[in-house]
């Protein structure tokens, strides 16, 4: 294990442990719900700019962005800031990028909080609120590594950047348009919840859409009709079988019993109480593999639909109509042994004197993005879990918190170099 050199030591003690708390908090406190999200965005860029880091801010171009094989979005934004806060010398190319996401999911029903989603609180060495651990915690960690190294009269041989983006819940808009931009690097970490894992392979996922039809009549004249709500129970079946067999033996790096997940999270459909219901919609989300190209994942679930509507006598005469929409994340995977991956091990293990686990996590992220589109290796390392996001009373812990931010200013050092030292 290596040792802390007496910069590193400095840059570690640099860290502003009740500036980090009460910055977290305040960024929790800004309702950036996917769409709303430039009050983040302009906080974070007032924020950066006070700590002295150089700050790019600009307009988001989503016409443009459209037109980019990597796009995908389930919002119509009007409007959008990126924000990339930097330090350090020499080319992008050469350097590392942290990556954030500002944007929060909706927090559903305020009743089923303790305290209100948007006023954050500490209680037991936790902040709570809707974004604290997905992902507002891990941006101001990475925000306040930049600050400690600044602080510690550190200047970076490669440059730090911090992506603070947009539109992360619903596809990645954000990110892209960062990418678009010309932010490109050595490697990059996305700070999702990983618990301080090193994820090096991420899943993908694709939204769906299954329209299936019926045949109206009088609810008292229902055996003249052909209710689309029970055929849909055709459809949900093989979905059913489908994922069985999709994740038939598991995965080798993501754990769990179903690392592809199929979920169906929305059904719509019948007109009128007493009337045979004459279609249902359901949407839903499609666990994609690492290294499956997303037109072939697709061509096998309408193969499997076609196969359940083949065995249906309605079905296979009125077949059920397949759209894919809105979000859409590529699945990534990097060398846990090179470059980024092995540079966030060896910090964690510095700072922790424990050697991180190294797995792969069954969620998309922007890591998609980064690897696929941006030519950035990237990993995900990050406070908190995930099973604590998008639910109520979400929490991150803040000893991961501090830790997360310590493992991300000696890798900066670390990866990029120091040029020199003004002390």
């Amino acid at each position: 294990m290596k040792t802390l050199t007496p910069e590193e030591s400095k840059a570690l003690d640099s860290i502003d442990h009740e500036g980090l708390i009460d910055a977290i908090c305040q960024l929790v406190a800004i309702e950036s719900v996917g769409g709303a999200e430039t009050p983040a965005q302009q906080w974070v860029a007032d924020a950066m700019t006070r700590m002295g880091l150089e700050v790019d801010s600009w307009e988001l171009d989503f016409e443009d962005l459209a037109n980019h094989p990597g796009h995908s979005t389930e919002i119509d934004r009007s409007y959008g800031l990126g924000v990339v806060g930097r330090i350090g010398t020499g080319s992008k190319e050469e350097g590392l990028i942290y990556n954030g996401h500002v944007d929060v999911v909706p927090a559903g029903r305020i009743e089923r909080w303790s305290n209100p989603p948007f006023d954050p609180i500490v209680k037991e060495d936790r902040i709570y609120g809707r974004g604290a651990v997905d992902m507002k915690a891990g941006l101001c960690s990475a925000i306040f590594a930049a600050k400690a190294i600044k602080e510690a009269d550190i200047i970076l041989r490669t440059p730090l950047m911090i992506e603070s983006v947009v539109g992360e819940e619903d596809g990645g808009v954000g990110t892209l348009g960062a990418i678009v931009r010309g932010y490109k690097a050595r490697g990059a970490v996305v700070m999702e919840p990983t618990g301080l894992q090193v994820v090096t392979t991420g899943a993908g996922c694709q939204n769906f859409r299954i329209r299936v039809d019926g045949r109206a009549a009088h609810g008292a004249l229902r055996d003249e009709g052909v209710s689309a709500i029970q055929k849909s129970t055709v459809i949900l079946s093989a979905l059913n079988s489908f994922e069985k067999e999709r994740n038939e033996g598991g995965d080798s790096v993501i754990p769990g019993r179903l690392p592809f997940p199929i979920c169906v999270g929305k059904i719509a459909g019948g007109e009128w109480a007493s009337s045979v219901s004459e279609e249902v919609l359901l949407e839903g989300r499609y666990g994609i593999k690492p290294g499956e190209k997303i037109i072939t994942a697709r061509e096998d679930f309408q193969d499997a639909m076609e196969r359940a509507a083949q065995s249906d006598p309605w079905l296979s005469l009125h077949k059920p109509e397949i759209e894919w929409w809105g979000g859409r994340f590529e699945s990534a995977t990097v060398d846990p042994q090179v470059g980024i991956a092995a540079a966030v091990q060896e910090s964690h293990l510095t700072v922790t004197e424990t050697e991180p686990i190294v797995t792969g996590v069954p969620y998309g992220s922007d890591m998609g993005l980064l690897v696929n589109h941006g030519s950035t290796p990237a990993v995900l390392y990050g406070p908190g879990d995930v099973r604590d996001a998008h639910g109520p009373d979400e929490f991150v812990p803040i000893n991961e918190v501090l830790t997360a931010t310590r493992t991300l200013a000696l890798t900066a050092i670390r990866f990029c170099g120091i040029e020199k030292q003004l002390f």
